[in-house]
């Protein structure tokens, strides 16, 4: 059944499957060689200068190849970072070599493709749960999960065959602590699937230890120009050489590198040293398991979390910023997040110009109803001294350090 499904997947699936099979067992020079082709080809076409979400923002046209119609179309990045950034990708290719890379991440969990999923993240229509046979995948809705749900969301689960657990890093604790932990440990999770941000130094092992299921993790951005996956042997991330090209370069911030990244994407828009805004820690040592790129840790994303009105740690990312296709980004130009106390968040907006503030008000009150909103309409949103907006303030834990 496996290998029928897989058939469904398409050429460029199978083409980078076997990609990454062969890469695995290459040489630093084999490597070597095969990179530098194909990123000499980028930057003789677009110049060696670093490039940001503005370059592409302001002449789209310049970096986007075989922008026809069918061919390619357009993507929109979820905003954790910023203004959401537009882009063109390949229709055909993309999805097909996206699940040659993460299914090969997952296999390390013994997931084979199109294993039952159950996903708790993103904002899901249509009820409580809800069955993606594409994908065979149950989504589970976080914004419906408010206490009078728990009860149907455990039966449910109870009846669940051997499922994995798909999550982001920052809402496996959340997840657990809806459904209860003795629950938790009953139920047939096969493995944890957790990608799209970083865990806190340490977590992922312990929960490793303390459940005894393990987890596979990676790092990957929306623009697909570099993917790496959290290696079980040394714990760092190794980039997969041929996704993308990868460059950890001096940063503002001490024992930090900035992760640079060239997509070897062949239509659409082609990202070319792109400052992805993510910090990366250095590799220490070396690594048996391949020759690819490293890095010790990924810490430019940060595990943002608020406290419900029940009193409840949730993730932030999948409510205010983890749907790229929400009206929100229609409507503002700029997004804060505060929480003065537990079970309320104030939400500033930097508004668009005739922004619909009644569509954009009941948009996070349905999405977030565990949580009492506040909404406070600015002109800017103000930065750091290094120059970087702080899109969630925790100020009951400034209060406290104080």
């Amino acid at each position: 059944m496996t290998l029928v499904r897989e058939g469904l997947l398409g050429p460029s699936y199978f083409y980078h499957r076997r990609l990454i099979s062969e890469s695995k067992s290459w040489s630093p020079s084999e490597i070597r060689e095969y990179q530098q082709t194909r990123f000499s080809r980028l930057t003789r076409r677009y110049g060696d200068g670093i490039t940001q979400k503005d370059d592409y923002r302001r002449d789209p046209d310049r970096y986007t190849r075989w922008d026809m119609p069918l061919l390619g179309h357009t993507v929109r990045t979820s905003g954790t970072s910023g203004q959401p950034l537009r882009f063109q990708a390949d229709t055909f290719a993309r999805r097909q070599k996206e699940r040659a890379y993460l299914f090969d991440i997952w296999s390390g969990i013994g997931y084979a493709p199109h294993d039952l999923r159950v996903c708790y993240r993103g904002e899901i229509h249509g009820g409580l749960v809800r069955f993606n046979r594409l994908e065979n995948a149950w989504l589970i809705s976080p914004g419906a999960t408010v206490d009078e749900e728990l009860g149907t969301l455990r039966r449910w689960l109870r009846a669940m065959p051997p499922f994995f657990l798909h999550v982001h890093a920052s809402s496996l604790v959340t997840f657990i602590d809806l459904v209860g932990e003795d629950l938790f440990r009953s139920l047939p999770v096969r493995g944890v699937i957790a990608g799209s941000e970083a865990f806190p130094a340490g977590e992922q092992l312990r929960f490793e230890q303390q459940f005894g299921i393990q987890v596979a993790h990676w790092y990957g951005h929306s623009e697909y120009a570099a993917l790496a996956f959290c290696c079980r042997t040394c714990r760092g991330f190794h980039f997969y050489p041929t996704y993308g090209h990868l460059e950890l370069l001096d940063s503002e911030t001490e024992g930090c590198r900035r992760i640079v990244a060239s997509s070897f994407n062949r239509i659409g828009t082609q990202f070319v040293r792109y400052d992805t805004g993510d910090l990366a820690v250095g590799p220490a040592g070396d690594c048996p398991a391949d020759n690819f790129p490293r890095a010790g840790a990924i810490v430019g994303r940060s595990q943002e979390t608020f406290i419900d009105s029940s009193g409840r740690r949730r993730s932030l990312f999948g409510y205010v910023f983890g749907d790229e296709k929400s009206v929100i980004w229609d409507q503002v130009r700029d997004i804060q997040v505060v929480q003065d106390r537990p079970g309320v968040l104030r939400i500033r907006f930097v508004a668009n110009p005739g922004a619909d503030k009644d569509l954009l008000q009941q948009t996070l009150e349905r999405r977030m109803p565990m949580v009492g909103l506040e909404f406070e309409y600015v002109p800017a949103i103000e930065r750091t001294p290094s120059g970087k907006r702080r899109y969630f303030v925790n100020a009951m834990q400034t209060d406290a350090t104080s």
